[in-house]
């Protein structure tokens, strides 16, 4: 799934775009806009929240990219492989779901102006597009319920201002008895972090990733939370170099030769160093 680093580049590449824009036309199949399921008006209110409306803003919240209209915010989540393209400039990056171009059947919600078409690309159509008519960034719920990003950046949504310190993860860990790394992936204790950081932010900190988060020294709690934010600006300023930036996530050994383990914690694969991490 795209992680922080990978929505930052995907707001990066839209804010270059389309802020600006005027929509002349949108159009979409599937689960979009789930807020307004089952409303008899909601093609009335999608039209009044679209045409005519420019795009003021591209922000970013945790994994979700925001779109300020003067009509309200537009809001959505990539999933596993989802991206935003253009129909004639496909978006590639060096995500491993983002290498090859954009499958145009998975184009299932789309903005028309000035003569180009914004598609949003998600195979599995698990990924979702949400409209807040009249609502501002701040003052909605899904947006609002997450904790504060794990890294402030030009791109970052300004109504969430808020830092994440090592004393706000340190309360996320104390108050837990569960794996550290499942707190780590918390998104309501800390947001942007999945299980590819997670992995690699933990073996960089020498913590165990099933430790109980409770039994996490200070000392440790101030190492990982440096790592996470080295390890997130140094992929968003590698531009998603992986083999550069990755040292441990599905590797065999790690850069000192030791065997990189694989278990599960929370359901997700996780890979660590047993002799390097405590």
């Amino acid at each position: 799934m795209p992680e922080f680093p990978e929505v930052h580049r995907q707001v990066v590449w839209l804010r270059a775009r389309v802020t600006g824009w005027v929509i002349e036309d949108f159009g979409f199949f599937g689960g979009h806009f789930p807020d307004l399921k089952g409303d008899p008006a909601k093609a009335g209110k999608l039209a009044a929240f679209f045409r005519g409306a420019t795009i003021n803003a591209v922000t970013q919240r945790g994994k979700h990219i925001v779109m300020a209209l003067p009509t309200g915010t537009l809001t959505s989540h990539l999933m596993h492989a989802g991206r935003w393209t253009m129909a004639d400039e496909p978006y590639v990056s060096n995500y491993r779901h983002h290498v090859l171009p954009p499958d145009k059947k998975a184009s299932s919600f789309w903005i028309v102006a000035h003569g180009k078409r914004l598609e949003f690309n998600e195979p599995e159509h698990r990924g979702k597009v949400r409209a807040y008519p009249g609502e501002a960034s701040g003052a909605i719920d899904e947006l609002k319920k997450l904790g504060p990003d794990v890294l402030l950046t030009p791109e970052s949504d300004p109504a969430y201002p808020t830092p994440w310190t090592v004393d706000a993860l340190k309360r996320s860990l104390g108050a837990s008895r569960k794996a550290v790394k499942e707190v780590l992936l918390d998104q309501g204790a800390q947001a942007g972090i999945g299980n590819m950081y997670a992995c690699e932010a933990l073996y960089r900190a020498k913590v165990a990733p099933n430790r109980a988060a409770n039994a996490v020294t200070a000392t440790e709690a101030a190492a990982l939370h440096a790592a996470v934010v080295e390890l997130m600006s140094s992929v968003i300023a590698s531009d998603l170099d992986y083999g550069t930036v990755m040292k441990v996530y599905r590797k065999e050994i790690d850069p000192a030769g030791r065997a990189v383990q694989v278990i599960k914690i929370g359901g997700r694969d996780t890979y660590w160093v047993p002799e390097e991490q405590r």
